[in-house]
């Protein structure tokens, strides 16, 4: 998957973390703090990831020790997180892959998107409907984008609460596992660090 400079950032998910994280003053001046414990810009991204990663799982879980103050925000950053990952997802390699014209795809969100498909059984009963309803392949790909992206605004859209867990679920939390290995978490977490 070729991820490219977005922003003056290393890649969207790079300048997305940096975005959510610093646009609200509270949480920028936890991260700020955070960061500061360390004594380089290496170790202050793996404590950021690890922060991060906490609390988007202790979101999702609804864990009743976490810092409640943080849940819109952390929402907003599930929710645009995963949307830039379906964004980043070559549909048009999906639909080739679901009908054996391809067997591997180095977009490593669209090989999430197949290989959850393929572990779903209602969903690839849904995704083969698909398929049959649209033999143009592009047209298919944009139809399956579509709804994927519809699935996912209907999970975050306007709740101040965790999505339910469903198998959709289950997908947004692996599309969003995979976002954290395209990050630099070094960079961003230089960003929230003085001088």
């Amino acid at each position: 998957m070729e991820l490219r400079e977005y922003n003056g950032w290393e890649n969207r998910f790079t300048w997305l973390m940096h975005l959510h994280l610093s646009n609200e003053q509270v949480l920028a001046n936890e991260v700020m703090a955070l960061v500061a414990t360390t004594s380089s810009n290496r170790k202050a991204g793996r404590l950021l990831a690890t922060w991060v990663k906490a609390a988007l799982f202790n979101w999702f879980c609804q864990y009743p020790g976490r810092d409640f103050r943080f849940d819109e925000n952390i929402r907003l950053l599930a929710w645009d997180v995963v949307g830039s990952a379906l964004a980043s997802a070559d549909w048009d390699e999906l639909v080739k892959l679901l009908t054996g014209r391809m067997k591997k795809s180095k977009n490593l969100f669209t090989a999430t998107l197949y290989q959850f498909i393929l572990s779903d059984g209602r969903l690839l009963a849904f995704i083969q409907d698909l398929l049959q309803a649209f033999p143009n392949a592009y047209e298919c790909a944009d139809r399956m984008k579509d709804w994927f992206r519809e699935q996912v605004d209907t999970l975050f859209d306007g709740r101040d609460e965790v999505p339910q867990q469903t198998s959709l679920s289950a997908l947004v939390n692996e599309l969003i596992q995979n976002t954290y290995t395209v990050i630099a978490w070094e960079h961003v977490a230089r960003a929230f660090r003085p001088g």
